[in-house]
């Protein structure tokens, strides 16, 4: 479910910090399992099946086209769904696939599963929640929100020395970027401690930020 532009920078700025944590911390677990697959930047992943194609790396080139695949058609999906339901569903079957990846860590299909579930996982991180007081950010995708972060600081700095007469920034236009940038880069740090450490569960440590999350979120369902 979109948030809605009246929607509190300070509650803004908690989902996306949250939001930015997890998939820094998915990323970071999946570029290591997957062997340099990432779950979440298919930009990368696109690069990478264009220089596998061109050096004729079929297995590889298959694996990647699997994951961009996944993606699409996982953030197609939970498009109609948030449409549908909102997005505490979405939230919800995040966190079982979550439970289904790290079960899949005792059997001999870990790697396959991850590969499956984890783009789809981020795909429906993506469409569940993509407006925060009244600005569109993808908490999937860093480049972008590194780019708004500094488009809206140039704006703040040309408005304020008189070089631009253009509309005053929505609340939130550089800090809220900025801290999905921020929590990507904490929660990738995560997920490389998890990996360092050999921590138990390493794909549960979200759950209690996916928790938080859905009680923050669950007042804004249609109905209530």
């Amino acid at each position: 479910m979109p948030d809605a532009p009246a929607t509190p920078v300070a509650v803004s700025a908690r989902r996306i910090l949250v939001l930015g944590i997890l998939a820094g911390h998915v990323d970071a677990l999946s570029f290591a399992h997957l062997g340099g697959l990432f779950a979440s930047a298919m930009t990368g992943n696109t690069t990478h099946l264009s220089a596998a194609l061109a050096h004729a790396n079929w297995h590889y080139a298959v694996l990647l086209g699997c994951v961009l695949a996944i993606f699409f058609g996982a953030g197609f999906l939970a498009s109609l769904a948030r449409l549908r339901w909102g997005a505490t569903n979405g939230i919800a079957l995040m966190v079982l696939l979550l439970l289904v990846v790290q079960a899949a860590q005792f059997g001999a299909h870990a790697r396959l599963v991850e590969l499956v579930l984890l783009p789809a996982l981020m795909a429906v991180q993506g469409e569940s929640i993509a407006r925060f007081s009244g600005n569109a950010i993808q908490t999937v995708v860093i480049t972008s929100n590194m780019l708004k972060c500094a488009s809206a600081l140039a704006s703040a700095i040309a408005l304020r020395c008189g070089a631009s007469t253009g509309p005053a920034l929505p609340a939130g236009a550089i800090l809220l970027p900025g801290l999905s940038w921020v929590g990507f880069a904490g929660g990738a740090i995560l997920g490389a401690l998890a990996l360092l450490w050999q921590a138990p569960l390493p794909f549960l440590w979200p759950l209690p930020w996916l928790a938080i999350l859905y009680i923050d979120i669950t007042p804004a369902r249609p109905g209530n």
